[in-house]
């Protein structure tokens, strides 16, 4: 009596698991190294619709420290995107839904620019591990639920200034949309030497000095995007200690992303404070 439970349950099983192999079946890239590849695949997710499956990616993708870039459940695309740190560059990676009559079809591109370069093997290795987690049914629509109220891992990231700077430049120069949907929100803490202090409608606002890229100690090959400066906005109630700071002097602030300016090519820092070293 007890094999048509085990068999259903078995059936259960394969249902939310099926799509494992299909995503190395269905791995696909295109491009070069020269010119940026794409990395592709997709898997069909049973019983699950677009939202369900978008739920599950977010929740997903945040647990392996990405960022929500942009999100249209409506549609079915969820943008996300590894964090650059001083040694890697911002990976993006995009994920698309399609209603299959009751079931999700998902679709995950990863997308490495012009000049890195990555092993096929372990893009797909990474990307079917990822949709691998993906569940059809119940367990899918509680996992859905707990993935959409997921957010972003609000921690310190922590750069020299110049490097913060140069950054925010490329991205700017490739795409100056994409900087504030990137980095708004984000806590960094920079250091590098105070040139400005001022004060404006109460605030104490202190730029960093930013050389050009022809002075700069470090120049990297094919980096000719204009001079980005960065400043940090400091409220009323840290008066006092903004007025202690002199020109010159190296600082090590932390602060919010708040503001880019792709015509000024200007980055502000709001709520800032004295980094603490971690």
């Amino acid at each position: 009596m007890l094999r048509p439970a085990l068999l259903t349950l078995a059936l259960a099983a394969a249902a939310t698991t099926a799509h494992a192999g299909e995503c190395e079946d269905n791995f696909k890239k295109s491009g070069s190294p020269f010119t940026g590849n794409d990395y592709s695949s997709v898997v069909v997710v049973p019983d699950q619709s677009v939202a369900d499956a978008i739920g599950q990616m977010r929740g997903i993708m945040i647990g392996e420290k990405m960022d929500v870039i942009a999100e249209d459940v409506e549609n079915g695309t969820l943008l996300v995107e590894q964090r650059s740190t001083n040694t890697t560059r911002a990976i993006p990676t995009l994920i698309s839904v399609y209603d299959e009559g009751g079931a999700a079809a998902v679709e995950m591109t990863v997308k490495t620019e012009k000049g890195q370069f990555a092993k096929a093997d372990a893009i797909q290795s990474y990307m079917c591990t990822l949709l691998g987690k993906l569940q059809g049914g119940d367990a899918g629509r509680q996992a859905a639920a707990a993935g959409a109220a997921t957010q972003n891992v609000d921690d310190v990231t922590e750069q020299d200034v110049y490097v913060f700077s140069r950054r925010i430049a490329r991205e700017g120069q490739a795409n100056a949309a994409a900087v504030s949907a990137r980095h708004d929100g984000r806590r960094y803490a920079l250091k590098g030497k105070v040139s400005s202090i001022q004060e404006q409608d109460g605030d104490t606002i202190v730029g960093f000095d930013i050389p050009e890229t022809s002075e700069a100690f470090i120049q990297l090959p094919g980096d000719n995007a204009p001079r980005t400066g960065v400043a940090c906005v400091f409220k009323p109630e840290q008066r006092a200690l903004a007025l202690t700071f002199r020109r010159g002097e190296t600082a090590r602030f932390e602060g919010r992303f708040a503001e880019y300016d792709g015509i000024l090519h200007q980055v502000w820092l709001d709520g800032c404070k004295p980094a603490r070293r971690r």
